[in-house]
């Protein structure tokens, strides 16, 4: 739905009186106290003004920080969650209005939303919902719905703020819609900026305070404004500190909450930017050397580990690179054969982590290394805090930094290097399963592994490294993902260009630009040997090599690895869980449910901890269950009260149908575009605050345009418009991807920005008429738009997992056409 502020109609003059009386300068006055400048200073009308717009960013500053604790506590942001939870608080505004129609006194629903938002705090740190145990424990279904409620509920305030100002406003309705708007527009940047310069704790606590001094802004007695105020301020001061009960609570099963448990183990550090929690533990029972030769007998260097969001550890390394015992390590590792076969020249590290892979890459003095910027955090903490027990790794004269992340990197036009290697920074996972699966990765997408393959130099080497998995998913994957990115690159004898073996626990890939040589399968071969590895694939590969050092009952992994290198398709259609490829436009490396699993997964519900690959959906699936029972009354209710006050039938079928079809559009392609977003801008935070800036100020336009502009012509346009987006989008964002920072941040705002005005019309115009040919009937139809706007941005994330972000806009564009088809039940507009 349009982030409109409330039900209302938008009248004509409110294009030329937009900004106009907001704040309303009075001659100078003497200054007795603060709130006694405060009442000499701003009007009751200009107070209403400051109020809603302080209101309005403290619940966009909510409902971005909000991204930042689902990241931090489980294992996804729930972005879609979010927004989802918005649109519906504020659908249930219109419920509210028609039970209530006079309603609270601003103050105190500005001072609920307060309220409410520290209640949501309290409820989703100390009621530990488990995304994890989803699948066995039933009370996790009822206490995901105590999360829906409690944080919804601020939303549920904020929305009726908004409707209760701008109902007192009378014709001077266009002052509150513009407050509303500013205000809005100002609280998600207000949250980014506050995670950077403090924490996460204290955007939320600004969120809290930003209501309170919109309490302040309404109240008409200046004690109760100071009391209001001084309030605000201790809740921020005390989230800012943060006081350890106010300090985010981690899911148990979080890699940092588990290390912590270790005896011994020591919490040294913790530091915050926009987008990144950075955690450091040091502990003796860190040893991260992923795929690590079993055969190798060394005494492991001292390792600190780094937690991202509470997810690692990435290994900080006490060692340099000239001390020989790290060039014995570092042959041991399996990564090494590829810069044995490409011992010298520009190396490309992706995903370093901490610093691990750079380290071992430069115990060979032939190779210079290059490191893609990830996140600045963890380049402040190497540069910084962990500088001496690093060895100044990070400033080492062999390893230059590039300040982007490294899809950018990728897309850029430059010297080519010899090597680019996808280093191995996850943590391992026995199973892919909660909230994780939902994760998106854009670093092991086919369109990622092209980029790649195209920055090496004509004899150039790829080398990839991922853990190995009961049954056979994330290795099997990355060889279907690479081997696709090959043939679309032209290699059509990929098998020439291709070699796989696997250790333990992590099979590496190794794809070179040349089909691979006798004396290199000799030089490989020799290394497998010496190493304990086993081959899965090799030119030449003889039955006696695969299975002999790793045993297992049948040699599982390399016969998948053989089927899909000859039949690719036959062998994906076949086999129980997904392996599709994952693209830009559908970046679920970690997901592997399929629809067909679910009778299966039904029947294993209660008898064991985790069905593979499936909670991510039941966690979906959940979530819609809930949204669809919090819309129905919400709908219902508002019609039955009308019908039995007015006794008046509702308008019919044709204006549900306008509206529910406007709701679910709205939802399926703000979310769609905060994900494509995502790719263009690094981090799903930046992502979401500035399309959500985009889309609320550019609905807003639209909105305030919707009586100047014929609906007749606005849905066509906005159709034919999405339809150009659905065929733009991946060109568009890999297009992008080269650009710097403010300039992706502008593209991006500028590409949302027609598309959010021609969204913001239909909403707008259909109120309007509706209320000339039906009156009373607004906040049935505001209940409406919102409720199917929260139930369409579960099912966006559900289309994005199957089918991608495509598909969703392709929803999108359907619900839009639904609405046009359906607005024939409105009158033809005046002009």
């Amino acid at each position: 739905m349009p982030p409109v502020a409330a039900p209302q109609i938008v009248p004509k003059s409110i294009t030329a009186g937009l900004f106009k009386g907001i704040l309303r300068p009075t001659p100078a006055l003497p200054v007795q106290s603060l709130t006694a400048m405060g009442s000499m200073l701003l009007s009751p009308r200009d107070r209403t003004a400051v109020g809603l717009a302080l209101v309005s960013a403290a619940s966009l500053a909510y409902e971005v920080t909000l991204t930042r604790l689902f990241a931090i506590q489980q294992f996804h942001h729930f972005a879609f969650l979010v927004v989802s939870m918005a649109v519906m608080g504020f659908a249930a505004s219109g419920l509210a209005l028609s039970i209530w129609p006079r309603g609270p006194r601003p103050w105190n629903l500005a001072l609920a939303f307060s309220l409410s938002a520290l209640v949501a705090y309290t409820v989703l740190l100390y009621l530990p919902f488990d995304s994890y145990s989803i699948a066995w424990d039933r009370r996790q279904v009822a206490i995901l719905g105590m999360y829906f409620l409690a944080a919804g509920t601020p939303f549920l305030f904020a929305g009726w703020t908004a409707a209760a100002a701008m109902a007192a406003a009378g014709e001077r309705l266009h002052q509150p819609y513009a407050a509303n708007l500013v205000g809005a527009a100002l609280g998600g940047p207000l949250a980014l900026l506050t995670m950077q310069i403090r924490s996460g704790e204290a955007a939320f606590g600004l969120s809290i305070a930003l209501g309170l001094a919109g309490t302040a802004a309404f109240l008409p007695r200046p004690r109760a404004r100071l009391a209001s105020l001084t309030g605000g301020l201790i809740l921020l001061a005390c989230f800012a500190l943060p006081l350890r009960p106010l300090q985010f609570r981690l899911s148990p099963y979080k890699p940092l909450e588990i290390a912590r448990l270790a005896l011994g183990a020591s919490h040294t550090l913790t530091r915050w930017s926009a987008s990144t929690r950075v955690d450091v533990l040091e502990s003796a029972s860190i040893h991260v050397f992923p795929g690590l030769s079993l055969q190798t007998g060394l005494e492991l260097p001292e390792q600190a580990g780094l937690f991202v969001d509470g997810d690692g550890p990435l290994p900080i390394t006490h060692a340099a690179p000239e001390d020989p015992r790290m060039t014995t390590l570092a042959a041991a590792m399996p990564s090494h054969i590829a810069y044995q076969l490409r011992p010298n020249g520009r190396a490309l590290i992706l995903d370093a982590g901490a610093g691990l892979a750079p380290l071992l890459a430069l115990t060979n003095p032939g190779i210079e290394v290059h490191l893609p910027v990830e996140d600045p955090l963890i380049l402040e903490v190497l540069k910084g805090p962990y500088a001496s027990f690093s060895e100044d790794l990070a400033a080492h004269t062999r390893l230059h930094w590039i300040p982007r992340a490294a899809r950018g990197v990728l897309a850029q036009v430059g010297e080519p290097y010899r090597l680019i290697e996808f280093a191995l920074s996850d943590s391992f996972r026995p199973i892919t399963s909660g909230a994780f699966s939902l994760s998106e990765d854009y670093l092991l997408t086919v369109e990622a592994f092209q980029a790649a393959w195209r920055r090496l130099d004509p004899d150039g080497l790829l080398v990839v490294t991922r853990w190995i998995e009961t049954p056979p998913s994330e290795s099997t994957r990355t060889w279907v993902t690479l081997m696709t990115a090959l043939r679309a690159e032209g290699i059509i004898e990929v098998e020439k260009h291709l070699i796989a073996f696997r250790g333990m626990r992590t099979v590496t890939i190794l794809a070179a630009r040349q089909p691979f040589n006798d004396q290199e399968i000799a030089s490989v071969r020799s290394f497998l040997r010496s190493g304990g590895y086993d081959a899965l694939a090799l030119p030449g590969l003889r039955p006696d090599e695969v299975n002999r050092f790793n045993i297992l009952p049948e040699p599982v992994y390399h016969r998948l690895f053989m089927a899909l290198l000859k039949d690719p398709e036959a062998t994906i259609t076949a086999y129980p869980f997904d392996l599709r490829p994952p693209s830009d436009l559908r970046p679920y490396f970690f997901h592997f449910f399929r629809w067909g699993q679910t009778r299966e997964l039904l029947a294993q519900l209660g008898t064991q901890w985790q069905p593979f690959g499936g909670s991510g959906y039941l966690v979906l699936l959940a979530l819609l269950a809930l949204m669809v029972l919090a819309a129905v009354p919400m709908i219902l209710i508002p019609a039955v009260l009308r019908r039995r006050r007015e006794r008046l039938n509702p308008p019919g079928l044709m204006p549900l149908l306008y509206f529910a079809g406007l709701g679910a559009g709205y939802l399926l392609i703000e979310i769609p575009l905060i994900q494509i977003s995502t790719l263009i801008l690094d981090r799903p935070a930046l992502a979401l605050a500035n399309v959500l800036l985009a889309l609320l100020l550019a609905s807003g336009l639209g909105s305030l345009l919707s009586p100047r502009v014929r609906l007749r012509w606005a849905l066509p346009c906005l159709c034919l418009f999405l339809f150009s987006t659905i065929v733009a989008a991946g060109p568009l964002s890999r297009a992008a991807l080269p650009a710097s920072m403010p300039v992706r941040w502008l593209l991006t705002f500028v590409w949302i920005l027609p598309l959010g005005v021609l969204m913001g019309i239909p909403f707008a115009a259909g109120l309007r008429k509706l209320e000339a040919a039906s009156p009373g009937w607004i906040p049935w139809a505001w209940a409406i738009n919102g409720s199917l706007s929260g139930i369409s941005g579960v099912i966006a994330a559900i289309l994005g997992l199957a089918w991608g972000f495509r598909a969703t806009l392709v929803a999108g564009l359907a619900a839009y056409l639904l609405a046009w088809l359906s607005s024939g039940f409105l009158p033809r507009a005046r002009h």
